[in-house]
């Protein structure tokens, strides 16, 4: 994330704008939109998701919806995850692959029943996905990016079912992970799912544009009592690594594969069809070279992206996600290496600012999970 930047008129805001300056946030260009990075500390803001509940704007992320006969049709084809058995009113994580497998985006699918669907995507990737499902769309389907006219609110840590419930009653505590539902409180429409991007519970509200303020200060009046706080994208980048999630233009792109990246169980070999399908079956059949590892330090020295990894003074792969982890107080990281030195959890160095610092070879997640409901 870039820092310290030249902030330009042609850069985007979310109507929480100027209630980010107002509470004195330090403002970063993320992909074109000036977003909150930090209100205080990043390690503050982590501590309070971690322990008890922070609020996030997350309203630069796209929302495609698909409408029509053909939209189940449509959605199986452009997504390497099935759809086809999925309840109503449940949502499901997917990579967006091309012809040769490589990951256009990776995005949540909202089933609201089998003629509309909602596509969450990355905010940098809205217009590349949008010109994509449109480039194979049917007469059947309408296509319809409403990234314009919607804002998302992420409400996440271990208080988030409680503070919800002051909202909205018991009408959301009942939701299990990547259930949502619709509802209505006061003159707000709402779409409230069990999702999050920060390995605690939480719960993410779709709300118009015109009630986004309102819906921003209600929560945090409601959980002003279990020290609801505000929270920015630096937060949001240590919360999601130490739950071992991937961040798109870091982790993945389009010269990466979802079997590369770990992300293996999102492609279902048994669907009919799909875009990528031959290429990652010719993948899986013929091995993978490269494999993404997740790291922790074994001393001192915080990784950073493009970081150098080696093994025995040779590079064998590079770091993509690099941070301290104020949960484990050491750095941890993402990143890709030749395939076997990942299969054996090898000792590796992490070479920051020519020095190489010991690392081991982890499994993620690299915090204890909550344990959603099923």
């Amino acid at each position: 994330m870039k820092e310290d930047i030249q902030l330009s008129d042609n850069d985007k805001k979310t109507p929480l704008y100027d209630v980010h300056v107002d509470l004195r946030a330090k403002i970063t260009d993320y992909h074109g939109f000036l977003m909150p990075l930090q209100y205080s500390s990043i390690i503050s803001e982590h501590k309070c998701v971690r322990n008890n509940a922070g609020i996030f704007d997350i309203s630069h992320m796209g929302e495609i919806v698909i409408e029509g006969k053909g939209a189940t049709e449509l959605v199986q084809k452009i997504i390497t995850n099935d759809v086809s058995l999925l309840p109503d009113y449940k949502a499901a994580y997917s990579p967006v692959c091309d012809e040769e497998g490589g990951i256009i985006d990776d995005i949540v699918v909202f089933k609201y029943n089998p003629d509309k669907f909602m596509l969450v995507v990355n905010c940098g990737n809205t217009k590349k996905v949008n010109k994509w499902i449109n480039n194979h769309k049917t007469d059947n389907v309408n296509i319809n990016d409403v990234s314009d006219q919607i804002s998302l609110l992420s409400l996440q840590g271990p208080k988030s079912e409680e503070i919800i419930r002051l909202v909205s009653g018991d009408n959301c505590t009942g939701l299990s992970r990547f259930q949502f539902m619709e509802l209505t409180v006061g003159e707000m429409q709402l779409t409230v799912s069990r999702t999050g991007y920060t390995g605690e519970d939480g719960f993410e509200i779709f709300v118009n544009n015109s009630h986004c303020v309102n819906l921003w200060n209600m929560l945090l009046e409601k959980g002003k009592d279990m020290d609801l706080k505000p929270a920015g994208l630096g937060a949001r980048d240590t919360l999601r690594l130490e739950a071992g999630y991937l961040l798109y233009g870091n982790d993945i792109d389009e010269f990466i594969t979802p079997l590369e990246a770990g992300i293996g169980w999102t492609v279902k070999f048994n669907k009919t069809d799909f875009i990528g399908k031959e290429s990652l079956v010719r993948l899986k059949k013929y091995g993978l070279k490269r494999m993404i590892v997740a790291f922790k330090m074994r001393d001192k020295g915080i990784p950073r992206t493009d970081n150098g990894i080696t093994h025995n003074n040779n590079v064998i792969g590079k770091v993509t996600s690099g941070t301290f982890s104020p949960s484990l107080e050491i750095g941890i990281g993402l990143g890709y290496v030749l395939k076997r030195f990942a299969e054996h959890k090898s000792l590796i160095n992490i070479k920051i600012r020519e020095i190489d610092y010991p690392a081991q070879i982890v499994d993620t997640p690299f915090i204890t999970p909550y344990k959603h409901k099923d």
